[in-house]
């Protein structure tokens, strides 16, 4: 079974090529017995539609010219007449169907048209190329059709067909259909035009088309010749990743090294794909002396020499070079300055006492660049188009800028950072309220975060949720926006407790944090905003809680007796201040 990883994920999918590798492996050393009771296995799963045809396959197996000629007629026959009544289709909308359905009458198309998709797969496995062509290509057509309306099938609406593996067949056939001179130009305009009509599906790549099979593609090398010198020419993403592509399978590291030295500013780019190939590869020194050449030509400016830093660092840690390790960290967060680069840059010190200055350091330079003109940030920032972040520059916002504070032990900077802000606005935006006034109630608790009172550890973790989208508008997915939440809460469970306030800086807080919470309270209730009753209720609890916890029970009670009386009348609220300290024991 060699080539092949039986270690992939479940989410993740194997070539087709490696697959059927993978299955000839398993076969070669079964019995005649054993392969028998395999197909009865695999004859009892086949839905009773496909029965005939598994008894035809059975039978001949290996023609691969099998009725091609009835097939072929029949697959391009069944696609045109789909074609042709999308029209009439479309009239039926005005009569039957209401106008929020997105589908309405080409609901009914859907299982034929994945129907269609798999018998064009067919065509592609037993190697009728012209076919296979003819047939995707009008599949696809069909799928461009619009009504006056600009309503019509689309990819995202058959779930069952697996357009990324349809796309490469596709390619895969206009490869085989083309003559070697033109193979070049007509495969750009073919992937450009898959572009646009996939666009939600990740980049097409000539890798996915060696994948789909094990039969070598004819003259390849002469290909990848003419695909490189074309691509030279073109200007854009795709074309810069399709040109690096060629250049790695048909040169390799060597060539990814050429073009990434040879013009830095146009394909940085290639600066990552060649360190991937050498970490791949696995000496961790010729990695760390690519990377550091590679900082020393890339722009100063570009987010992207983040990516090179954090490859820089990766292999300064395998070879046991700490000092190295906090310069690329170093590098990575002021290129591209989010909370995980932050936390990464953190964690190369070890002790809190160690921390303190660098979270300084790093705090100092997010404010000269809050300082530099002003671009949509946090959550209120736009998503581009990119496919990922590597390009992209990171907005730094207020928020992040009071983690650093914070977890650099100085509660003043926070406070005088937060202050300014308005006391609504903590769920959306960019305000550092709704981080620090929390963690600043958990401090003047006095207790440790396994014992926090219940509305003060709901409020914690609601800042710690907030407080990952700190800095960055991009996020990398569930998995790692969960895992960066828990790196925020184990720096803080280390930050917080090396926290030490005096009396009088302790009260002039907690006097803060209640004068915030009446302002922000008053104003939820008094206009209205019945969907944050519940937040209001929460921090008013939180902040009686700290003061029960201090013996203050006088002044907790007056807090809230303050809000009951005034607000009576509105007992929405009311029954959120309920439910808030119902539960909270007064000490």
């Amino acid at each position: 079974m060699a080539g092949v990883d039986l270690s992939h994920p479940p989410v993740e999918k194997l070539p087709l090529k490696d697959f059927r590798e993978a299955v000839d492996a398993r076969l070669a050393d079964r019995s005649p017995e054993e392969l028998r009771a395999l197909l009865r296995l695999l004859a009892s799963r086949v839905p009773s539609s496909e029965r005939l045809a598994f008894l035809h396959f059975l039978r001949d197996p290996l023609d691969p010219n099998a009725h091609a000629a009835l097939h072929s007629h029949a697959l391009l026959e069944d696609i045109s007449e789909l074609a042709r009544s999308l029209p009439e289709k479309a009239r039926e909308w005005e009569d039957i169907w209401p106008e929020n359905d997105s589908l309405g009458p080409y609901a009914g198309f859907l299982e034929p048209l994945t129907s269609l998709f798999q018998r064009a797969q067919e065509a592609s496995e037993r190697g009728q190329h012209p076919l296979a062509r003819e047939a995707y290509r009008a599949l696809f057509s069909l799928l461009e059709y619009t009504d006056d309306q600009e309503r019509g099938p689309r990819p995202e609406h058959l779930s069952h067909v697996d357009f990324p593996e349809a796309r490469a067949r596709y390619l895969r056939a206009v490869y085989f259909t083309t003559p070697p001179e033109q193979r070049a130009p007509v495969l750009l305009e073919e992937m450009c035009s898959l572009r646009q009509l996939l666009s939600r599906a990740h980049r097409p790549l000539v890798q996915e088309w060696l994948d789909i099979s094990s039969e070598p593609l004819p003259d390849f090398d002469l290909f990848l010749r003419d695909w490189s010198s074309l691509l030279r020419q073109q200007e854009g993403p795709d074309a810069d990743a399709w040109l690096r592509e060629a250049i790695r399978l048909s040169q390799g590291t060597r060539g990814l090294r050429e073009l990434a030295f040879s013009e830095p500013s146009r394909h940085p780019r290639a600066f990552v794909d060649l360190l991937s190939a050498l970490e791949r590869e696995g000496p961790p020194l010729a990695v760390l002396t690519t990377a550091r050449e590679a900082l020393a030509v890339l722009p100063s400016s570009l987010p992207l020499r983040a990516t090179v830093a954090t490859f820089l660092a990766s292999a300064a840690e395998r070879l046991g070079q700490p000092d190295t390790v906090r310069s690329a960290r170093w590098e990575a967060f002021v290129s591209q300055p989010t909370l995980s680069r932050l936390l990464e840059l953190r964690d190369t010190f070890p002790s809190e006492s160690e921390r303190e200055p660098l979270l300084r350091r790093v705090a100092r330079h997010l404010e000269s660049v809050l300082q530099q003109p002003y671009a949509p940030s946090g959550s209120m920032a736009a998503l581009p188009g990119a496919e990922d972040s590597l390009d992209v520059p990171a907005h730094v916002d207020r928020r992040l800028l009071a983690h650093a504070w914070l977890l650099a032990h100085d509660c003043e900077a926070a406070h005088v950072l937060a202050a300014k802000e308005n006391a609504l606005g903590w769920t959306f935006g960019d305000n550092p309220q709704g981080l620090v006034v929390p963690a600043f109630l958990v401090l003047l608790s006095g207790q440790s975060l396994s014992r926090l009172p219940r509305n003060v550890d709901a409020l914690w973790r609601q800042a710690l949720e907030s407080g990952t989208r700190a800095g960055a508008w991009y996020s990398g997915g569930a998995r790692h926006d969960e895992a960066l939440g828990e790196r925020l809460a184990r720096a803080y469970a280390d930050a917080l407790p090396a926290i030490s306030l005096e009396p009088a800086e302790r009260e002039r807080l907690l006097e803060w944090c209640l004068e915030l919470a009446r302002k922000r309270s008053s104003t939820i209730v008094s206009r209205q905003h019945r969907r944050s009753y519940g937040k209001a209720a929460q921090l008013l609890a939180a902040a009686a809680e700290v003061l029960w916890l201090h013996g203050e029970q006088a002044r907790g009670n007056l807090l809230l007796a303050g809000f009951r009386e005034g607000f009576r009348r509105h007992r929405a609220f009311q029954a959120e201040l309920d439910a808030a300290v119902g539960s909270t024991p007064k000490r």
